[in-house]
C-alpha cells in the first residue's frame, strides 16, 4: 500500500512537470516575435477637419506579422464605439478585412476604453500590402452610426 502511494504521488508530480513544460513551449513563439513598429499612422478625424480625435496605426513585428490598432482620445463615452481594421492587398487573401471584433483580436472600443488591435496576419510575400483603417461611431438612439473614417497609406 504505501509503494502505491509513493508510486500515485510521483505520476502525479511527473504529471504537473508536463503540464508545466507544455505551457511554457506554447508561450514561447510569442516571446520571440518582437520589435513592433508603427509603419504608417493617419488622425481620426470628424468631417475631415481638426481637431484629431485619435489615430490609426499599420503596426508590422519582426515576424513578419502585421495588424491595426486604434487610440481614441478621449476616451469614448456611452453610445460612441470605434474600431480598426485590416485590409490586406494581394497574396492569396486579397481582400481579407479583419476588425478589433474579428477571432484574434481584441474587441472593438466602448464607453472607457481607448484602444483596440486587430488579429495579426503574417506575410513575408513581398507582393502583399496593408492599409489600416479606423472608423468611428455614434449611437443617437436609432443604432450606431459611422460618423469619421480615416485609414493610413497602403504599404507593406
Amino acid at each position: 500500500m504505501k509503494t502505491l502511494g509513493i508510486l500515485l504521488s510521483t505520476a502525479g508530480l511527473a504529471g504537473g512537470g508536463v503540464i508545466a513544460l507544455a505551457t511554457s513551449a506554447q508561450a514561447a513563439p510569442a516571446a520571440t516575435c518582437s520589435g513592433a513598429t508603427s509603419i504608417s499612422s493617419a488622425s481620426i478625424l470628424r468631417d475631415h477637419r481638426p481637431p484629431s480625435w485619435g489615430s490609426v496605426r499599420l503596426v508590422r513585428d519582426s515576424c513578419s506579422q502585421y495588424w491595426a490598432e486604434i487610440t481614441m482620445n478621449p476616451r469614448l463615452t456611452t453610445n460612441q464605439k470605434a474600431n480598426a481594421y485590416l485590409v490586406q492587398y494581394g497574396g492569396a487573401n486579397a481582400g481579407r478585412s479583419l476588425s478589433c471584433d474579428s477571432s484574434g483580436g481584441n474587441g472593438a472600443v466602448t464607453a472607457g476604453q481607448r484602444t483596440c488591435r486587430t488579429p495579426k496576419v503574417k506575410s513575408t510575400d513581398g507582393g502583399v500590402t496593408f492599409v489600416a483603417i479606423a472608423r468611428e461611431f455614434h449611437n443617437y438612439g436609432s443604432g450606431y452610426k459611422e460618423i469619421s473614417e480615416n485609414a493610413t497609406g497602403r504599404t507593406r
